[in-house]
């Protein structure tokens, strides 16, 4: 623990401005996993682990106005940002239901017009959105930074953030390590954290989809570009005896927004080559530690709730720090044209 957790984080601060005069990225807002650098999740996770112990917000974020636009429903995410927020002693404006804003396809307002008018009301906006690309178009137009809470199959970057801090909590270090990503591979929680994998010096990814849904090609084509081992195998049990961690996801995320595969209909339910459960875990005497950004539908029985290896509620409580730390740097900066 810090002999003073002021000092740390002022210079954090100092350092963080100081780099956005230098590059391009992570300067302004945080759209895509992509943009950061391991400086970037290193400092961060410091950040949150200070926030963690109980670190005061700085005093030029406490008062300010966030503004939380939620066009895609969302428990997690939404929640963990407001209470983040409060945490730094900000304030969230927005609407329970941005569907029926005027910034939908009904009313006709443009995303760009609705981030040009709520950053000239607020200090920051958070977006989630069904359309890929959607945080990029408001972010062209806001005064103020803007997070990417999720938009469309694209990525969800703090979603990633969370899931380094949480993996490096768990395992130690993620270098030399084996992580696996159970269930459907297209979601925007695996493209983020395959991002950041890159940087972590990973041993291997292993990916264990559905037969039906291929991993994104851009995702193999990032893992070999950067010389990670890559893996598809189609049973847990291969993670459960080989992997260190495995980040789970739902087996089949069509609902979300993308359209089934041609000719296959979803079985509404996970078989058991992509189902874990306790005597399942238990059987393997498996030590991987299991994660998931939630929700779980039935990938994940109950019944791993309370073994040692069940690390996704701690997930969800290391989250409101992640969040906080990156709203903490990100409102720092101000206006800009």
């Amino acid at each position: 623990m810090y002999a003073s957790l002021q000092t740390p984080r002022d210079l954090a601060r100092t350092d963080a401005k100081e780099r956005r005069l230098t590059r391009p990225e992570f300067q302004k807002h945080l759209l895509s996993a992509k943009s950061l650098t391991i400086s970037d999740v290193d400092r961060l996770c410091r950040t949150a682990e200070d926030f963690e112990l109980g670190a005061l917000p700085p005093a030029d974020v406490v008062g300010k106005t966030v503004a939380l636009l939620f066009f895609q429903p969302s428990t997690r995410t939404r929640m963990g940002f407001e209470s983040a927020v409060v945490a730094l002693g900000c304030h969230t404006i927005g609407m329970e239901n941005m569907a029926a804003s005027r910034s939908n396809t009904r009313s006709g307002e443009t995303l760009e017009d609705c981030a040009a008018v709520i950053s000239r009301l607020s200090d920051m906006i958070v977006v989630r959105h069904h359309e890929v690309g959607a945080a990029e178009r408001m972010a062209k137009k806001s005064v103020k930074p803007v997070i990417n809470g999720g938009d469309g199959w694209n990525e969800h970057p703090t979603q990633a953030l969370v899931d380094i801090f949480s993996l490096r909590r768990g395992l130690g270090t993620i270098r030399g390590k084996s992580i696996c990503f159970g269930g459907d591979p297209r979601g925007r929680t695996v493209r983020s954290l395959v991002h950041l994998l890159r940087l972590e010096n990973a041993r291997e990814v292993v990916f264990c989809p559905p037969q039906h849904y291929p991993v994104p090609a851009d995702l193999l084509e990032m893992l070999a570009e950067y010389q990670i081992r890559c893996r598809i195998v189609h049973d847990l049990a291969v993670p459960l005896r080989e992997s260190d961690a495995i980040m789970m996801a739902p087996y089949d995320m069509s609902d979300i927004g993308e359209p089934a595969a041609s000719g296959y209909v979803s079985p509404r339910m996970t078989p058991e080559t992509h189902q874990l459960t306790a005597e399942r875990i238990l059987k393997a005497n498996s030590k991987a530690l299991i994660f998931h950004p939630m929700p779980r539908l039935d990938e994940i029985d109950p019944s791993c709730d309370d073994l040692p290896n069940a690390m996704y509620f701690e997930q969800v409580r290391l989250s409101k720090f992640m969040r906080m730390a990156v709203l903490s740097e990100l409102l720092s900066i101000g206006t800009f044209s």
